[in-house]
């Protein structure tokens, strides 16, 4: 045991390493750590595969060797290493926490780019949970995370060309010729399908710099907010409107935990695949910022009732009401950024809504259907 416990330790020193590299902007460096902590954590879990009753040291080691490997792209080893710890007696804890990488190894698999070939004005998304399954998925849970994809695509082409926060209205004619999004049919077992950025006559041109602009900055900012780096993703999206929007979108986007575990956007860059997968829940998101309540501070609260209006035109503008079980009826501001894309979509709906309450009045910094 002395050799397989040198050997793990060695590993877990060198991921240590590979962060402290990665920290530093050493990108290759901490892949090439990690690349040989896997090799390290292998090689001490392959000296006790043969040892069922070794647990839980079989189990975790060959869990430990194989989210390595995962990490440095080596799919199919981690699905080999996962299969053989499962083969055992690992505890069904362990078990479970297998079972979920397993899940990740195949949602992995289906980001890589499979029979289709993607433009550099193309990207492909897709997800994976229980809601999905081959060549079928839950509509709601499908239909609505496209549409918050296009909407981020369409407010990141917008923010990028200079333009003011749209909070209502379509997009300028100007911008509608010469910006149009396409999709694919979706794809099997993680549903993926394929968006397209140009104009019509432009679809078979090799790919066009704004297209791949607006990718790279939506992928950024995707990954920004899935890591939590708000203080970064607030320097990217300096505008209070945008940020807000594009925060309350991602979230939209974002996998439940449940019925979706991973959402997962792939593209292509220098003839080589860029993948990002939320893991994120909506849960664990950050919220989008409320609005400016620093001076005077308010009590935080939530509140789940029936969204009964969401149009600028009618009322004061900016507020919304929320109707509760007992009738009684919640005045709700909503900050600039959040009411056309996030707000109206949910009207009539039962919705839950936290914020800041001040003066009678909640100060929206989050909304989502209620889930009882």
């Amino acid at each position: 045991m002395k050799k397989v416990n040198d050997l793990h330790r060695e590993a877990m020193a060198l991921v240590d390493q590979s962060l402290i590299a990665k920290l530093r902007g050493e990108i290759n460096g901490a892949k090439e750590l990690l690349r040989q902590a896997f090799i390290k954590e292998r090689e001490a879990a392959s000296l006790v595969i043969s040892k069922l009753e070794l647990e839980p040291t079989r189990s975790v080691l060959l869990r430990s060797a194989a989210s390595l490997a995962l990490e440095c792209g080596e799919i199919r080893e981690a699905e080999k290493l996962i299969s053989t710890a499962l083969s055992g007696q690992p505890s069904e804890e362990i078990a479970e926490e297998l079972r979920d990488l397993f899940e990740e190894v195949y949602f992995q698999r289906h980001l890589k780019i499979r029979g289709i070939t993607l433009e550099p004005n193309e990207f492909q998304f897709s997800m994976e949970g229980k809601a999905v399954g081959f060549g079928i998925a839950n509509s709601d849970q499908f239909i609505e995370r496209v549409g918050n994809v296009e909407k981020a695509v369409h407010r990141t082409r917008e923010r990028l060309s200079g333009l003011s926060f749209r909070e209502r209205g379509r997009p300028e004619i100007k911008l509608q010729k010469e910006f149009e999004l396409y999709v694919t049919v979706p794809r099997p077992s993680s549903f993926a399908i394929s968006f397209r950025i140009g104009r019509g006559e432009q679809l078979k041109l090799p790919g066009m710099d704004i297209a791949q602009s607006i990718i790279d900055e939506l992928f950024e900012c995707l990954e920004l907010f899935n890591s939590a780096k708000t203080d970064l993703l607030s320097k990217k999206i300096q505008d209070p409107s945008y940020y807000r929007n594009f925060v309350g979108i991602a979230r939209n986007i974002a996998p439940d935990g449940e019925e979706i575990k991973s959402v997962g956007f792939t593209t292509i860059r220098d003839n080589v695949p860029r993948q990002i997968t939320l893991t994120t829940t909506k849960k664990q998101a950050p919220p989008p910022e409320p609005m400016a309540l620093k001076e005077k501070a308010g009590e935080s609260i939530q509140v789940t009732g029936v969204l009964l209006y969401a149009d600028a035109r009618k009322g004061e503008k900016g507020v919304i009401q929320i109707i509760d079980k007992n009738n009684l009826a919640h005045r709700v501001r909503v900050p600039e950024g959040m009411m056309s894309d996030i707000v109206r979509p949910l009207w009539e709906y039962k919705v839950t809504v936290t914020g800041i309450l001040k003066d009678k009045t909640i100060h929206l910094q989050t909304i989502e259907k209620a889930t009882d």
